[in-house]
């Protein structure tokens, strides 16, 4: 990495450790969260102790899922005929001590649960780590999920100093000074940068490229245009995967690969502006066309799928979208002829939010913010 990496010095360290241990880790989280990031970082740290080496194969540019196992095999450096691959690259890794990265395995998950599992199996003193937006469902596999960078909780008298103890907040300063020369946090500034790096749920990617606009716009200029995300972060590096050039690309990639099922019931939980039960969701997204079966089958896809976050810890699990996947799905929602759904829970959710000319507050005050 030509970049200093942020905040991931632990999960590194207990990754490299839990390799070690169980042969078969994926790193799953959401677009943008880091995990290739992470998972470089982990190989770099264990090459040591891999004679043969660490081969990094990456399966985003693959259009066809038949061709992982060529991928791997043209990353090792030798080109078979697409047929053969899977045989040859599991003969050839027979005697080797070495870690296998494959990376961005989402949409080719199968195939890449079948490779990874036949490289396990044929050779003892392989490891593979992967990186997937879902885990692999293979045998052997363990799954290490990715959380967000850390954020500090709303205060608005936060210092810069105190600010900067938060990882997110201190890859918005590192990043925002390498583009604007002479970019220091200060203290009035301090609650702002806090505010941008939670409503983008500490995901690096958009923490970087919104850190990457500071020259433009300053950071209220930011904070000001916050909702307007899409069109705000639009500019990453000029090497990257195109997925990782705009926020919208990030969560194109993984809208694109859903079914349709999935694309409703994610388009339809949009209009939850917080958490959410499963009797919610169920009241807000079922129909004649989608049942109460489905919608469960749904939203476990989705939570896999690292689209929707659930807090199990209550007596009844609360889901949510994260903010920025939220309005991606709500700016689905608009386009799709499902409109009228907005335009009735705007209705609705005005009803609860008006204030009581008598108490002062408003129904959902009065319901302790509960949106569901």
């Amino acid at each position: 990495r030509l970049s200093r990496l942020v905040g991931r010095d632990e999960i590194v360290s207990a990754i490299g450790a839990r390799l070690q241990r169980r042969r078969f880790l994926t790193v799953v989280g959401p677009g943008g969260i880091g995990k290739t990031t992470v998972a470089l970082a982990v190989a770099d740290s264990l090459a040591g102790a891999y004679p043969d080496g660490v081969c990094f194969v990456d399966l985003a540019s693959l259009s066809d899922p038949r061709l992982v196992a060529s991928a791997l095999a043209s990353a090792l450096g030798g080109g078979v005929a697409a047929a053969d691959a899977g045989v040859a690259v599991v003969e050839r890794m027979r005697e080797k001590r070495m870690l296998i990265v494959l990376d961005s395995c989402e949409h080719v998950v199968e195939e890449a649960a079948v490779l990874a599992e036949r490289l396990l199996r044929a050779a003892a003193d392989v490891h593979v780590l992967a990186t997937s937006r879902e885990p692999l469902r293979a045998d052997g596999e363990s799954v290490q999920r990715l959380a967000p960078l850390e954020v500090p909780p709303p205060a608005p008298e936060l210092t810069a100093a105190e600010a900067l103890t938060f990882s997110a907040i201190e890859l918005f300063v590192e990043r925002a000074a390498a583009c604007a020369d002479g970019f220091e946090l200060r203290d009035e500034d301090a609650p702002r940068v806090a505010e941008i790096c939670r409503r983008l749920d500490g995901i690096a990617l958009a923490i970087e490229l919104v850190a990457g606009r500071v020259s433009a716009f300053g950071v209220a200029g930011i904070a000001a245009h916050l909702d307007d995300r899409f069109r705000l972060l639009t500019q990453g590096r000029r090497t990257a995967l195109p997925r990782h050039q705009t926020l919208s690309a990030a969560l194109d990639w993984s809208y694109e690969f859903l079914p349709e099922p999935e694309r409703v019931i994610l388009r339809r939980l949009s209009v939850f502006a917080g958490g959410f039960t499963l009797d919610s969701a169920s009241a807000v997204a079922c129909d004649d066309d989608l049942g109460s079966c489905e919608l469960l089958d749904g939203v476990a896809s989705l939570v896999s799928k690292s689209l929707v976050a659930v807090d199990l810890g209550g007596a009844v699990g609360i889901y949510r979208l994260l903010d920025t996947t939220r309005a991606y799905a709500r700016a689905k929602l608009a386009k799709s002829d499902e409109r009228e759904r907005v335009a009735v829970y705007d209705r609705f959710r005005e009803g609860f939010t008006s204030a009581d000319p008598v108490t002062g507050k408003s129904r959902l005050e009065a319901l302790g913010n509960n949106v569901s």
